[in-house]
């Protein structure tokens, strides 16, 4: 019974209900069944990213596993030797017994995973060692008509940071005075500056125009995530290095890019033979949850 399309690759019914139950001990929401309908759709998600991974990544990136990598791979995990192979295969069955796979499925899962890791090292390369930053604060308030009136308080003298504090919504910057960016670990024992921030790191809705702005001139309201922001620029440099931290959010965020394009290309995840019949969707949940 099919339960996710994803190209011309289908999940039955049974295989969703045993990754969904993997998915919910990894999260310990075993005694949660009201979160059930999250974790579906979240599975089938990620169903659709693994085999988009399978299908594509050797097509498009030209990345691609071996069987005997995934054999190596599998060997490390368990902390074993091919070179003891009864020692190995009862292991390897124990292993595929608690959680629930077939040797087929098992494999599958762990050459995505070697995947995962190889198309990330490939868009990691692809990071410039230099790139444009800026250092930036922000204030986020609710309406439009909020962001107005900090401006005009801006325009009066009042100070930036105090303001962020006193009225920014977003708790993450709130305290620091509305700083982003990463703090420093080389000055982080003296108070940790707050760090450099490409476009890449920005919200790709407002990027642009936060590195449009002039230094220490803040912008216009500008609508985002939550509300309604006020950015100012700092500083800003054309030509600054890129920290490790940074490479990885940025080639973090060309895999998700390249996913969702591929996603727009194969129409995937297809999860209509689950959704369109309750039977099989309960059927999922009460394996999934031991109902």
């Amino acid at each position: 019974s099919k339960a996710v399309q994803v190209g011309e690759t289908s999940f039955d019914l049974d295989y969703f209900a045993r990754r969904l139950k993997l998915m919910v001990t990894e999260y310990g929401l075993q005694e949660q069944p009201e979160q059930a309908s999250v974790l579906v759709n979240l599975l089938a998600n990620v169903l659709g990213s693994e085999e988009l991974l399978r299908q594509r990544a050797p097509v498009d990136l030209g990345v691609s596993v071996s069987p005997g990598e995934i054999e190596l791979e599998i060997s490390d995990r368990l902390g074993l030797s091919q070179s003891d192979p009864e020692t190995f295969d009862r292991v390897y069955e124990q292993e595929l017994e608690r959680n629930d796979l077939s040797d087929e499925e098992y494999r599958r899962m762990t050459e995505v995973d070697l995947l995962t890791t190889r198309v990330q090292e490939v868009f990691s390369l692809s990071v410039p060692q230099t790139i444009e930053q800026v250092r930036m604060r922000q204030i986020l308030v609710g309406t439009e008509d909020e962001a107005l009136s900090v401006l005009e308080r801006l325009d009066a003298g009042e100070d930036f940071g105090d303001l962020a504090r006193e009225l920014s919504l977003d708790e993450e910057t709130k305290e620091e005075g509305g700083e982003r960016g990463w703090v420093d670990s080389a000055t982080e024992e003296e108070g940790g500056e707050r760090g450099w921030l490409t476009r890449d790191e920005l919200d790709l809705s407002y990027a642009v125009r936060v590195f449009d702005l002039e230094v220490g001139a803040p912008s216009e309201p500008i609508p985002g995530p939550g509300g309604y922001f006020i950015f100012e620029v700092e500083e800003k440099q054309a030509d600054r290095e890129v920290t490790a931290e940074q490479r990885t959010t940025i080639s973090g965020r060309y895999f998700s890019l390249w996913l969702a394009e591929q996603r727009t290309l194969f129409a995937v995840p297809d999860t209509q033979p689950l959704l369109e019949d309750f039977g099989k969707y309960e059927w999922a949940i009460e394996k999934a949850f031991d109902l």
